[in-house]
């Protein structure tokens, strides 16, 4: 036999702390004469023994500790907090200088041109009117590099908080 009809009742009368005073007549009977549901109750009667036992021994913290360990919780909810309108602010001078640049950038190109002639490119090499084409072109292989590692190491720092944050 795998199951009891008894089973439960037994379980119950055992975790409330009735068993064997408590239970009723029928059902101690029917322990005495139910090899599972007695070994049911010399299990269930050693789990609570254990917890007992257990719960009884179980360190309690000193008020004190408590009340740090809330005061500390506090302090690092109000900082995490504190800290959002920073980051956005940070978050936003980064998206503005960037739009910036963008917008400033057909305006910087009659200084990139003197630029590049100034440091040592021959006639040849410069058309007398550079295009926007050819600066571009020259800007993804020259500086797209130096910006991408520039943009890395502006934007790896918030990335790794916001990852790390709770």
């Amino acid at each position: 036999m795998l199951q009891c009809p008894f089973e439960e009742d037994l379980m119950d009368a055992v975790a409330s702390g009735r068993w064997p005073h408590g239970a009723g007549t029928e059902l101690r009977h029917h322990v005495e004469g139910c090899e599972l549901c007695r070994d049911v109750e010399a299990i269930a009667a050693a789990f609570l023994e254990d917890r007992d036992c257990a719960w009884n021994e179980a360190p309690v913290p000193s008020a004190s500790a408590v009340w740090w360990r809330t005061q500390m919780r506090a302090r690092e909810e109000a900082a995490r907090l504190a800290a959002r309108p920073i980051i956005i602010a940070q978050a936003t001078a980064t998206v503005c200088v960037f739009a910036a640049s963008v917008a400033l950038a057909p305006a910087a190109f009659d200084s990139v041109r003197r630029w590049i002639a100034a440091f040592g490119a021959t006639a040849s090499s410069v058309p007398p009117e550079i295009s926007l084409s050819w600066i571009v072109g020259a800007a993804a292989y020259t500086t797209l590099p130096l910006l991408a590692v520039g943009l890395w190491l502006v934007l790896a720092p918030v990335v790794v908080f916001l990852a790390l944050d709770d």
